[in-house]
């Protein structure tokens, strides 16, 4: 009967029961590497929602060669000239 169906013998459940990598582990590590995972997923946490803001971010301001906002460097000026020199 080359029709029947065979078994996968691929799929045959192991021969030894499963046992997480949780159960070797004295209760001190089990804490240790809790606090490491929390660690890391309030990293990733952090990282996600900064990148989750700069997709809603306001344009910048245009900057001028000195770093500082143009408008305020503008009106420092006007004010110092104002202060300093007579027109």
């Amino acid at each position: 009967m080359c029709s029947s169906p065979k078994t996968n013998l691929a799929a045959a459940t192991p021969k030894v029961p499963f046992r997480s990598f949780m159960a070797s582990m004295t209760l001190a590590q089990r804490q240790h590497f809790a606090q490491v995972a929390n660690r890391a997923d309030d990293r990733r946490q952090i990282r996600e929602d900064r990148l989750k803001g700069q997709h809603n971010m306001p344009e910048a301001k245009p900057v001028n060669v000195t770093g500082h906002n143009n408008n305020s460097f503008i009106n420092k000026l006007i004010h110092f000239c104002q202060q300093h020199l007579v027109v």
